[in-house]
């Protein structure tokens, strides 16, 4: 009888600390705007970076997905620009139709960075912000919680979801249950 075990895939650290190097570097030459003597500084600069940045946040094994960055950068840009002109006007409206408060919702994406992103771009939303992610589920204040929060949220996790290749599934079965 042989036993078989999932293989999670481990992160490769050099292939982490040449693309963070890249970056770094690329990120020195915008800074120094593109001079040579920068350099001298420029390197030890961009290698302590990284190493630092290395020991803040190892590498992990989630690989980034092109088609749903590109994806995600859209939802965010339309939810960034819908979001804030709804907040426009219910604060310019005489009525003031807001209803302030704390919900807590339960997160169905992998610990680590998936919910970061996800806390984080529900914190740049107009109308949102995470208060406190622990373990799988999120306080978030909202400006309105007679909204559907939750359905906003699992939509939110979809488009996190592909930013990471996967496709949801588990958060589609979820979403027909609300």
């Amino acid at each position: 009888m042989s036993t078989t075990r999932a293989v999670t895939p481990q992160p490769n650290r050099y292939l982490a600390f040449v693309v963070r190097s890249l970056l770094a570097a690329f990120c020195w030459w915008l800074i120094s705007e593109g001079r040579m003597d920068s350099w001298v500084v420029g390197v030890p600069a961009v290698l302590a970076a990284v190493a630092f940045s290395l020991c803040l946040q190892p590498p992990t094994h989630y690989r980034l997905s092109l088609s749903g960055l590109v994806a995600f950068w859209w939802f965010f840009t339309r939810q960034s620009l819908l979001a804030g002109m709804d907040v426009t006007r219910r604060i310019l409206s005489p009525e003031m139709p807001i209803q302030p408060g704390e919900v807590t919702l339960e997160l169905h994406l992998p610990e680590g960075a998936p919910r970061w992103l996800l806390a984080m771009t529900l914190s740049l939303l107009p109308g949102t912000l995470s208060v406190r992610l622990s373990g799988d589920s999120l306080v978030l204040h909202c400006l309105d919680v007679g909204e559907p929060i939750e359905v906003d949220v699992l939509n939110a996790e979809r488009r996190v979801a592909a930013v990471f290749g996967w496709s949801g599934v588990d958060l589609i079965t979820r979403e027909q249950n609300l």
